[in-house]
């Protein structure tokens, strides 16, 4: 799998840093941060489209006709929008520890770790278990060019909680990521860096590790 698009997975693992941090910038600096974060979901969609397509044979006519066609398109179309909803929510989770301190006052540690744990569960384990059951649809786009959302929840033979936990792992990579990278944009040391880099490689195999399910969890659907 990882010898289906090398380039690909090349562009992505460079670029992650900066789609990561893309919300730590700005002025001309976050604009060029939005450009690399836009190169690192197309390289994403075009890497994932590989490796969905490898797991899941084809013949090869469909193989050449897909390489820039309808099917890649669909696929591009709906990991992107996973890709922003997901960055979105994160996004608001962000803030919530500083709204939910300020709405209880910081004078119970007890009740504060207690509630923002709460709310993050009941935020984020739908979103993992609608994404681990409709992101089905991925590889089902890359092969046939069609969502199919109606069916493909019916047609998983699997449990889900396994491919939930794997995408909690994927967002948990990312955040650990995140937090490894941001000394980096004031303060360069190497020891950042190293840290920074062991820690994107992590975020890129739990992708791959979360890609690999999604498509033998339609390959074994079929």
């Amino acid at each position: 799998m990882l010898a289906a698009a090398p380039w690909s997975l090349a562009v992505f693992t460079l670029s992650l840093p900066f789609a990561l941090l893309t919300s730590t910038q700005y002025g001309a600096m976050g604009w060029l941060f939005l450009a690399l974060a836009l190169v690192n979901l197309i390289a994403f969609a075009r890497m994932t489209f590989a490796w969905h397509r490898v797991v899941n044979p084809i013949d090869a006519w469909n193989a050449d006709a897909a390489r820039g066609g309808t099917a890649e398109a669909r696929h591009m179309v709906l990991l992107g929008a996973f890709a922003i909803a997901v960055t979105a929510i994160a996004r608001a989770t962000g803030d919530l520890p500083y709204l939910l301190f300020m709405v209880i006052g910081g004078s119970n540690d007890g009740l504060f770790y207690g509630s923002l744990m709460a709310l993050l569960v009941l935020i984020w384990v739908p979103v993992l278990y609608a994404l681990a059951v409709y992101g089905l649809s991925l590889p089902r786009a890359a092969v046939t060019g069609e969502y199919g959302f109606r069916g493909i929840r019916a047609a998983m033979r699997y449990k889900r909680w396994p491919l939930v936990l794997a995408l909690f792992a994927l967002l948990a990579m990312a955040g650990r990521a995140t937090n490894a990278l941001r000394p980096l944009t004031y303060q360069y040391t190497d020891a950042a860096l190293a840290h920074g880099a062991m820690n994107i490689v992590l975020c890129a195999a739990a992708a791959f590790v979360a890609t690999t399910m999604y498509a033998v969890a339609y390959r074994d659907s079929n």
